[in-house]
This record gives structure tokens, sequence and C-alpha cells, in this order.
């Protein structure tokens, strides 16, 4: 199934289109997430080796900051450890793509879709696996890399696009619709969560000016 997988993905990768996908989706969940997840792995052991490449340096400024807050700024700056990268990107990928597929499994099924959620999956995992991996890669590189990864995220919705159109056998129009609303819940969701934290910013800020000498 994991040779089955990789071909799918050379396949979609190669030639994207929605008749490609139908060629090799499946509706298997459990593969989908396998997928995803070894992929998160390689991503997990690329970063690892990126702060190796690149650590974490802190201007003097922040670093008297954290001093005068009595937070050492070495342990500031480290690094979480391989085994704990990779078991936490496991967790991360496994509740973060079932939120995501969830979601638009879900749009898919008020637009009028008919595919299973496996398919949905299935078709999302053949090129959003490998994708994030061509991307950690990319990060190696300095400036270029993250040039190249934008357009890699493009190429990504557009794929999105297609494997939503077939995994749900929906029309164009409404698989745009679907990306479209995603897009304005996440959205909305990233300004719910950077609102309460300026909220809370704000009030340890007045909270210090209240005790002011």
């Amino acid at each position: 199934m994991f040779q089955e997988m990789i071909n799918g993905s050379i396949a979609v990768l190669t030639r994207p289109s929605v008749a490609t996908f139908e060629e090799y989706e499946k509706n298997n969940l459990g593969w989908a997430l396998i997928y995803s997840v070894i992929a998160g792995v390689i991503n997990a052991i690329i970063s690892a080796i990126r702060a190796a490449l690149f650590p974490v340096t802190l201007n003097p400024e922040m670093q008297a900051q954290l001093e005068a807050s009595g937070i050492d700024p070495t342990t500031a700056a480290a690094q979480p450890g391989l085994f704990a990268s990779i078991v936490g990107t496991i967790i991360a990928t496994v509740i973060g793509l079932l939120i995501v597929w969830g979601l638009t499994y879900l749009l898919g099924r008020a637009f009028g879709g008919t595919g299973e959620f496996g398919e949905l999956a299935y078709d999302m995992a053949l090129f959003g696996a490998p994708l994030t991996v061509i991307a950690s890669l990319l990060g190696l590189i300095p400036i270029l890399g993250s040039i190249a990864a934008i357009g890699v995220a493009i190429y990504n919705l557009y794929l999105t696009y297609l494997a939503i159109q077939s995994g749900m056998n929906l029309p164009g129009n409404k698989a745009l619709y679907v990306i479209l609303i995603q897009f304005a819940i996440f959205l909305a969701i990233g300004l719910c969560i950077a609102l309460f934290f300026a909220a809370v910013i704000a009030a340890i800020i007045g909270a210090s000016g209240g005790f002011a000498p």
C-alpha cells in the first residue's frame, strides 16, 4: 500500500487533474493518516537538521529582558529534542489533519458531495504529505527556499481544489466554495486568537503600570 501511495503521489504531482486523483483514489483513512505521519516524522528530522545548521540566537536586548525576568537565555533559545519533536509531530499531524479533512468533508457534504471521508482523506494525503516534505527541504535553503515555498503553497492549494472535486464528487465551482469557506473560518479563528492574546498582553501591561511606583 505504501508503494501504491508513492505511485499515486508521483502521478497527482506530475499529472494534476481530477481524473488522475480518481484513478488512484481509495477509501482508506488509515493509510492516509499513516502516510501523512511518515511525512511528519521526516519533517521533524529535517527541522532538527535545520536547527543544527541555523541555531536560534537572541539579540542582546532580548537576553537582557530574559535575564531580568529570571529566565536563562540559553534555555529559552534551546530547541526541543528529536524524540520529543517526533512525538509532538505525530500527535499534531493526526489531530490537525482529522480536523481539516473533517471540516472539508462536512462542507463538501453541505454542497451535495457524495464522496466518502476515507476517499477525500486519501486524495488529500497523496499530495499533502510529499509537499510538506518538499517545503521542509526548501526551508534548508536561506531566502530562496522561502520564496520557493510560496510556489509550493500555491500548488498545494490548486491540488486541494482538484482533490475536493474527486474525493467529494463535486463540480469545480462548489469545490471552490468549500475552499473559500474554509479560508474564512480559519481566518476568523486566527483573528479571535490574535485578539485574545492582544487583550492578555494589554492586561498584563496595564497591571504592571498600575503597580509601578
